[in-house]
This record gives structure tokens, sequence and C-alpha cells, in this order.
């Protein structure tokens, strides 16, 4: 059973929504060389608005907040059921 938030999210290939919004986390950002720990949220929002490269702290809360403030509510509820799924 996996307990570190930061090891589930980077263990998966990434989320999608039902508009083709994508998110997918990474120990780098875009143009970032890895620094220890850290943990970046990638969204990709397709041809219709760009995206995001953010780095965010390592729970739960501050991921939901990221998403969920640009109104990707749905892929935070999707990374919220596999990670119940997870603890």
């Amino acid at each position: 059973m996996m307990k570190d938030f930061r090891t589930f999210l980077l263990s998966r290939p990434g989320w999608q929504d039902g508009k083709g919004n994508t998110v997918v986390f990474s120990d780098r950002g875009l143009f970032e060389e890895p620094k220890g720990e850290e943990l970046w949220l990638c969204l990709d929002e397709g041809l219709r608005c760009g995206g995001m490269n953010r780095r965010v702290e390592q729970n739960p809360e501050a991921v939901r907040e990221a998403l969920c403030g640009v109104g990707k509510n749905e892929l935070w509820k999707a990374i919220e059921i596999d990670w119940n799924k997870e603890v």
C-alpha cells in the first residue's frame, strides 16, 4: 500500500478529464533540472488555453487548490479517487 502522496503522483502517467485537459506530475519544471524532492504540476489544456507548469507542495490540499483554483475540479476528483484507493 502506497502512503507517500508525491510518490503516488509521480508513479502515474497522468489524468485526463472529459474536456481533454491533462495533468501530470514531475520532479522538475519545464526548464528545470531535478532539485531534490520538488513536485511540479504540469497542466495541458490543449489548444484552448495552453496550460500551467507550477511547483506545488507535496500534499493533497496543495494539489487540490492548484487544480480547483483554475476550474479543473474533474481532474482533482480523478486524482482524489485514485489516491483514496491507495491509502
